[in-house]
């Protein structure tokens, strides 16, 4: 009482004031009012007195006098030191002997001739162009250089002075700023305050007389860093480096007063612009239309084009773009901050949008105002081409979304960047590839059509060309290659040449339609039949006869519901190459495998840029090649100790454990006793786990099988109905502002977009002839790779590259790996190996490591970044490794001596190998390659060039080579390219008609619909055989770009556009948060039916009768007709017989879970099945005569009163999925009321109670046979006269009846139930129960039935 007290007292005092003055208020409302007028006085202050700026500032400073004229009077050093250098015209002969050939050779189609032509014009160019300079003899250089530094040095500091006292005011005047200069208060004046009035806020308030006076300054500030570069060039003993500098003057095609940035960017940066780089520049600043440009690799495109054009253009009025790919983007951006975010004042802006962003209204006006923001200020926006299509997709996608708040300030700023936006584009033959394509995925996620079906029959293919792998290599040694061929391994293969090929798969292709397959019983057809189905799946082209020999052979034809998707399957496989592909074109670790460090995760194989490095956000989009793929990632690499113990827990709640276990120890042969049992594990036994099992398994192949075809297939390989797809079309297309961009090749102007215009000037003609010229000459030569012997068959292929190359005389201190030729060790185990190698003249290895960055690692093994290295300025004493995804925009200052051992490798094209070896900077010029020739390549350059396998490879073979293979790699991409192109135009005419007069676009839901596309395909749509002319790719409405696409088409001839061969080499562009983008995708929470028991019910539990037409049941069969097993595929009422048979029914209860109105009458059902878990009974005496299947609700509601019944029986029931477990179809596992003596019931009930529920294995022989007599499957060979389709459904017997004698069913039911037990299993396999061997068409005999 005394703690409550104190808060009472104050609660009423609180209250006793608040009646206070409510008492207070009652007298005052009572008063009367008075109006009073108070007289206003007027209070007049002093305006303060206005007071000057605090500081001196710039405008004070530069308007006090006008400097006197700076006149530069230090005499220029250039050409005058130089003399021509006497031509030696080798590897002109070479050159010409190369070019003359191709040109021969080269005639199959116009593309190829064309290309011929261009090199042929480039070397009559460089003929007339190329003239190289030496220094003169002379005396005194280095006093002469000396004299000129010093003279530099002295007119840059009377300069300075001259602009300093222009600004210091005259201690003579009385004034303020006199005072304050003469009591050292006025500002000190730096060199930068000067230079800064250059940039685009400084410059256009400046006076003339200030403008020519800064201008003067700033250039002889160049001179001076000039005469600086010349004399360190001098002292590194460089002629060739002297020579160079001397012939650059500067400021010789522009006048600096026009491009101040440009100057004031020369001055921080230290280097002059030189004339060629100008004339790329001066073309970029003012394009007419679109254009793309070629420069030399190493001539400043990026370092110091880009950011001169860049800062030219961004004058305010337009929002200048920097395209870069995202390889190359982290390098970019240091180098635009660095070269322009320092005197210059230009702000670096970013955009890095993807479908990751969820955009409200009010974070796309944020947008908005920073894009503004960047084109007022004179700002750059960084961006690489998935964030522009990725920005326009995004438009669509809110549309079709009903986000129209989002979707129409999106479109608003589509429009602003088509209207102001300018762009530059680096490296634009990798960024408008037509190999590069964002997809956004739309719609419900979904399985793959035949499901778990297509990745074992895969996986048994696979089987197959393991065991036929090593009689090819026997046949053709040079043309099949295989390593690591260990029992139980699947070896690492890669087909050579189209004779391997033919052989290896002709080969597995007749033993499956020999012996047949899982899934595929052809072994008991007749001979004609499988010679048929041997041509209906190794040939692409068929004629009609040979297609209906397979798919109208009448009823009793092999082509089934059961068995035409295996055969579509095995004929994508094979005719339509998917092997052949995988096997052929890929390579692991170069073109494709895992990548674990991918956000959100994936165990799919993803493509790679390069060796080792997989793209960061692409996916193969065709689902057999992710198949294959995937599977031979793990077979070569292995499965992960987290990998195998997500398998063995799998394993261990599977229901055939044991046998499954078996097939891996198969592949085990070295596995101890103890663990040849699964029982004899110890999953707990962590040591255990990764010395004994993990080594012996997790290259086995049967273990990897389950491992995928359980774990990672069911759960990732997914598709969509829809996609929204964008190109590099978009990015090149046509806007109010030119698009702009450069590369140092053009190989690939024939795959540009039609609106990018491949610019040749003049003096670039002999760009592609100068480069090949330098690899012809006689310092580069070749080298043979031998072939590993059998000592050698186990020393990795990398370690035998090293030895080969510390043999080489003279030695090679580079090696570029663009080939590709290692992949067991990464590169920092390459520099650490090969530095161990090396004598001890070399202290260290640079090399780039797993984050991209230039690293070096010294001999005492300490690894640093190169840049902040003591051996960044002693690269003499280093090895360099480049590895292929870094042969390509590395820049390193290597001595003149240098050699480099460039490595070749499969599909190698000339644009990659002249980048490689033009890292080498002074290639022809004192540095050297030699070329390291595999015998793979050296069997392919012997094909190219018509030589014998046993004659010398030179370089110019090699060339030839390279252009060879780039001929057939612009073939290949010439049908994606035309099949973007297409869809381009047909899109942008869908965009043109949502826009205004005003130019500013808008569109409904439907509109925005109408750029969907179709993105999963069925094996019928995608493999089966058709006669019939396809629909063109160009049909449809007639468009001038369509025509220009089609005539560029016909100049490669016979292009195949088949949607196989496009898929296959198309790989997507996703966003890195999908997952994240799948959950938003997802359809709504279904709704739940309410439960209810029906009154029917409950009187059938009192009288164990239900009413005639009772409306509380139904038969079980018909409530699967709304799940993809039965809708458009069967009809689900052949399976009740609806006549005086007893059949197996289910409440209504039971049936309906879900309200399926809002998916539409057609929305399947498949994830809302309930399992049969409690089953009604009513007997006559002891045998039953009505079973109910009814929910778990309707059980508890009745289970007091079927305790009180004496005519029915509630037994529990669960289907047998497991050989350990006994059949509980007897329902005599658990009744209520307790049943003392067991029901008879009839076999009839009992199957159809086992197949609804998906019970996997049959209790004896007996059941199989009555089980396949009610599904009307044959039990047996079928006796002459009788008709059985391929899937084992009788279609005739001896009588004439379909079904045979004792089935109802008139068409094969085996693909329905195929599907049901694949519903009832939530996607798992089921092959090796005795339901799976039935529906697989496999015939059982009665011993199978003896351990179950």
């Amino acid at each position: 009482m005394n703690m409550v007290r104190p808060k009472f007292r104050t609660w009423y005092e609180n209250l006793e004031f608040f009646r206070y003055l409510q008492r207070l208020e009652r007298i005052v409302v009572a008063l009367p009012v008075v109006p009073s007028h108070a007289r206003i006085v007027r209070l007049a202050y002093p305006s303060p007195p206005t007071r000057g700026a605090g500081y001196v500032g710039q405008q004070q400073l530069l308007a006090s006098n006008i400097p006197r004229p700076v006149v530069s009077n230090a005499s220029e050093l250039g050409t005058d030191w130089l003399v021509p250098r006497i031509e030696v015209k080798g590897h002109d002969e070479h050159l010409e002997a190369l070019i003359t050939g191709l040109c021969m050779a080269t005639t199959t189609s116009a593309s190829e001739s064309k290309y011929a032509t261009r090199l042929k014009v480039s070397a009559e160019e460089l003929n007339k162009t190329r003239m190289d300079y030496r220094l003169s003899e002379r005396d005194g250089i280095k006093q002469e250089l000396d004299a000129h530094l010093q003279a530099c040095q002295k007119q840059v500091h009377s300069a300075h002075s001259r602009l300093v006292g222009a600004i210091t005011p005259t201690p003579s005047t009385l004034t303020c700023a006199a005072t304050l200069s003469s009591v050292k208060q006025w500002p000190r004046v730096p060199p930068g305050f000067f230079l800064r009035q250059l940039n685009h806020l400084m410059w256009p308030s400046l006076d003339q007389q200030w403008r020519d006076a800064i201008v003067e300054y700033a250039l002889m500030l160049t001179a001076l860093q000039r005469a600086e570069r010349l004399l360190r060039a001098f002292r590194s003993g460089s002629d060739l480096d002297l020579v160079n500098e001397l012939r650059t003057l500067g400021h010789a095609n522009w006048k600096p007063h026009d491009h101040p940035d440009t100057l004031l960017l020369e001055v921080e940066s230290g280097v002059l612009v030189r004339e060629v780089q100008e004339d790329i520049a001066a073309q970029m600043r003012s394009p007419d239309g679109n254009a793309v440009l070629q420069l030399n690799m190493g001539e400043g495109k990026s370092s110091l084009i880009v950011p001169i054009v860049a800062a030219a253009l961004a004058n305010g009025s337009q929002l200048v773009r920097v395209v870069v790919a995202k390889p190359q983007s982290k390098q970019m951006a240091q180098m635009m901050i660095s070269k322009l975010g320092g005197m210059l004042d230009r702000r670096i802006y970013y955009m890095p949008f993807s479908r990751a962003l969820r955009l409200t209204q009010g974070t796309a006006g944020v947008l908005r105002e920073m894009l503004l923001e960047c084109m007022s200020t004179g700002g750059i926006l960084l961006v690489q081409p998935e964030h522009i299509l990725s920005f326009k997709l995004m438009a669509l996608e809110t549309n079709i979304l009903g986000q129209e708040d989002v979707s129409r300030s999106l479109l608003s700023m589509q429009d602003f960047f088509d209207r102001s936006s300018c762009d530059l584009v680096d490296e634009s033959d990798e960024n408008f590839s037509a190999k590069f394509e964002l997809i956004y995925t739309i719609g419900t996620q979904r399985a793959v059509d035949f499901g778990n079906e297509r990745w074992s029959c895969i996986h048994d293919v696979l089987e197959l060309i393991r065991r036929q792998s090593q009689a090819t290599a026997c046949e053709l040694p040079e043309s099949l290659e295989l390593t690591h061929c260990l029992p139980g391994r699947f070896p690492r293969t890669r087909i050579l040449n189209q004779e391997a090929q033919h052989h290896l798969l002709g080969s597995v292709a007749y033993k499956i339609c020999e012996s047949g397959m899982t899934g595929f019983p052809i072994a008991r057809q007749p001979l004609h039949i499988r010679e048929t189905v041997h041509t209906y799946i190794t040939k692409l082209d068929l004629t009609r006869d040979e297609i209906d020999a397979v798919e109208v052979g009448g009823a009793g034809s092999f082509w089934s519901d059961s068995t035409k998707e295996m055969l579509l399957l095995l004929r994508g496989l094979f005719a339509a190459g998917v092997l052949s592909f995988v096997f052929g074109q890929k390579r692991w670790r170069v073109n494709y495998g895992l990548d674990s460090s991918r956000h959100p995760s994936t165990k799919l194989a993803v493509p790679y840029r390069a060796k080792d490095m997989p793209s960061p956000r692409s996916e193969f989009s065709h689902p057999d090649v992710i198949i294959s793929l995937t599977t031979l990632s793990y077979y070569y690499g292995g499965l992960q100790h987290d990998d195998l113990a997500t398998a063995f827990d799998h394993l261990s709640r599977s229901d055939q454990a044991d046998s499954a276990y078996q097939t891996w120890v198969r592949d085990a042969p070295d596995m101890p006793t103890a663990f040849l049992q699964l029982e004899g594990i110890n999953l707990r036994d962590k040591h255990q786990f990764t010395t004994e099992l993990l080594p012996r398994l997790r290259f086995g192949k049967a273990t990897i099988d389950y491992f995928l075809a359980n774990i990672v297939f069911p759960k990732e390989m997914k598709e969509f109905p829809y996609k929204l797809s964008a190109s590099g079309w978009d990015v090149g297309k046509t806007k109010c502002l030119p698009t702009t961009g450069f590369s140092g090749t053009n190989d690939s102007r024939d795959a540009l977009p039609l609106h990018m215009k491949q610019i040749d000037l003049p003096a670039q003609l002999h760009t592609n002839a100068l480069v090949l010229g330098y690899l012809l000459q006689t310092g580069n030569n070749v080298v043979e790779m031998p072939a590993a012997s059998v000592a050698q068959a186990s020393t990795p292929d990398a370690e035998r590259l090293l030895n080969m190359v510390m043999s080489l005389a003279p030695p090679a201190r580079v090696i570029l790996d663009v080939g590709a030729q290692i992949l067991e060790m990464s590169n920092i185990e390459v520099a650490k190996r090969w530095l161990a190698l090396s004598d001890s003249s070399i202290h260290a290895a640079v090399f780039f490591d797993e984050h991209d960055e230039l690293s070096v690692v010294s001999r005492k093994d300490r690894v640093e970044l190169l840049q902040t290295s003591s051996f960044a300025t002693q690269l003499n004493v280093c090895l360099v490794f480049l590895d292929e995804s870094h042969t390509r925009g590395t820049d390193l200052r290597l001595p003149e001596s240098y050699r480099a051992a460039v490595t070749l490798g499969a599909g190698l094209t000339k644009d990659r190998l002249t980048q490689a070896c033009m890292r080498m900077r002074k290639l022809g010029k004192g540095q050297t390659v030699v070329f390291c020739v595999p015998p793979e390549i050296k069997a392919r350059i012997a094909t190219c060039t018509t030589k014998p396998l046993s004659s010398r490879v030179v370089v110019a073979d090699i060339i030839r080579w390279t252009i060879s293979e780039t001929l057939v790699d612009m073939r290949r991409c010439m049908p994606l390219w035309a099949t973007q192109g297409v869809r381009f135009v047909r899109q942008n005419a869908l965009w043109q008609k949502g826009q205004s007069g005003l130019g500013e676009t808008s569109m409904s839901q439907q509109e925005a619909k109408e750029f969907l596309e179709d993105e999963a395909q069925s094996l019928e749509a995608r493999y089966r055989p058709s006669t019939a002319s396809a629909v063109s790719l160009f049909a449809g409405p007639q468009h001038d770009d369509i025509d220009r696409i089609q005539d560029r088409c016909r100049d490669f001839e016979n292009l195949s556009f088949s949607s196989t061969t496009l898929q296959e080499e198309q790989e997507r562009e996703l966003s890195p948060e999908i997952e994240q983008e799948r959950q938003i995708q997802k359809p709504a929470a279904a709704m739940p039916l309410p439960h209810s028991l029906h009154s029917d019910l409950v009187l059938f539990v009192k009288t164990g009768t239900l009413p005639t037409q009772s409306r509380a049941c139904q038969a079980a069969f018909n409530t699967l007709s709304t799940t993809t097993a039965a809708l458009g595929r069967f009809d689900v009422a052949e399976m009740s017989s609806g006549g005086n048979e007893l059949d197996l029914f289910v409440t209504v209860d039971f049936a309906r879970t879900i309200d399926t109105s809002r998916g539409g009458p057609n929305s399947p059902t498949d994830s809302y099945q309930r399992p049969v878990q409690w089953v009604l009974t009513a007997s006559n005496g002891q045998t039953v005569t009505t079973m109910l299947v009814i929910s778990p609700f309707e059980a508890q509601e009745l289970y007091t009163r079927v305790q009180a019944s004496s005519k029915v029986v509630l037994h529990l029931y669960t289907p047998r999925c497991n050989s350990g477990y006994r059949s509980l179809d007897r329902l005599n596992f658990y009744s209520v009321p307790h049943q003392h003596t067991p029901l008879a019931i009839p076999a009839r009930l009992i199957m159809q109670l086992n197949l609804f529920s998906g019970q996997l294995y049959i209790n004896d022989y007996e059941d199989f046979r009555y089980m396949c007599s009610y599904l009307g499957l044959a039990t047996e060979t079928a006796p002459e006269g009788w008709e059985v389709a391929a899937d084992g459904f009788i279609v005739k017997d001896g009588q004439g009846n379909v079904g045979g004698a004792a089935s109802k069913l008139k068409s094969s039911p085996v693909k329905f139930l195929q599907m049901l037990m694949a519903i009832r299993r939530d996607g798992q396999g089921f092959s090796k129960t005795h339901m799976g061997a039935l529906l697989e068409g496999r015939l059982l005999q009665a011993e199978d039935f003896e351990e179950s």
